[in-house]
């Protein structure tokens, strides 16, 4: 190989290289914006678990308390009372696995 044609491919290997170089910029550009959306909507996602959470910890000791009250002026008061609060107990159960599944997502 004479001195130009090495030199011809150098060039050709460099223009290569900095084309790559331009085409790897654009991705990491790429991969940065949407890893920002991406941590955006776990943002979004956590303040959504953790209102819905803090709903359920003051829904659930008026709805318990109001079940007490209830129950106990009927003649089956153990029964109902003990049917409720599984019903209550399953309905919690429930929201924990969303709440939980949600925050894996």
């Amino acid at each position: 190989m004479d001195l130009s044609s090495r030199i011809d491919s150098f060039s050709k290997k460099i223009h290569q290289l900095a084309s790559k170089v331009d085409r790897q910029r654009e991705e990491n550009v790429a991969l940065a914006r949407e890893n920002d959306e991406l941590k955006t909507e776990l943002d979004r996602q956590r303040g959504l678990i953790r209102s819905l959470k803090e709903k359920l910890e003051r829904a659930s000791q008026p709805v318990s308390e109001q079940v007490g009250a209830a129950t106990t002026s009927t003649s089956d008061s153990d029964i109902d009372k003990a049917e409720i609060r599984e019903q209550l107990d399953f309905c919690l159960s429930e929201i924990d696995k969303c709440l939980d599944w949600l925050q894996q997502q």
